[in-house]
């Protein structure tokens, strides 16, 4: 199975329910549009719920980069939610885990964006 998202809103922040894989396809990825699209909408405070995700390959791991970049470029954060052990030890090894914040409840992650974020370029 390919990634599905679900999306909904708590207040000012869009999480995305993210199920499926995270590789390369032939098509556009969904990430990579739903993103994109909010970013187009102004919506900048982003979580993504990576608790259904069973597999992110290097291109999953580099749109996730990416998306990252571009919404940090206009003011805005993503969030992780729900790293699987196996997305969580991906995060490590890649020394994602200096670039991603990652929660283990909703509530604390939409909370993320309560407080003023200082990014010292992480990327």
């Amino acid at each position: 199975m390919l990634l599905e998202i679900t999306e909904h809103t708590v207040g000012d922040v869009t999480v995305l329910k993210l199920k499926g894989r995270m590789i390369l396809d032939e098509g556009e990825s969904p990430l990579r549009t739903t993103v994109d699209a909010l970013v187009q909408q102004g919506r900048l405070k982003i979580v993504l719920d990576l608790e259904e995700v069973t597999y992110i390959d290097s291109a999953g791991l580099g749109i996730l980069v990416s998306k990252y970049v571009s919404v940090q470029r206009r003011g805005g954060n993503i969030e992780l939610l729900h790293l699987t052990p196996r997305s969580a030890h991906l995060m490590q090894i890649t020394n994602l885990t200096r670039v991603f914040e990652s929660f283990d409840s909703e509530d604390d992650a939409v909370r993320r964006f309560e407080k003023p974020v200082v990014h010292a370029s992480r990327i």
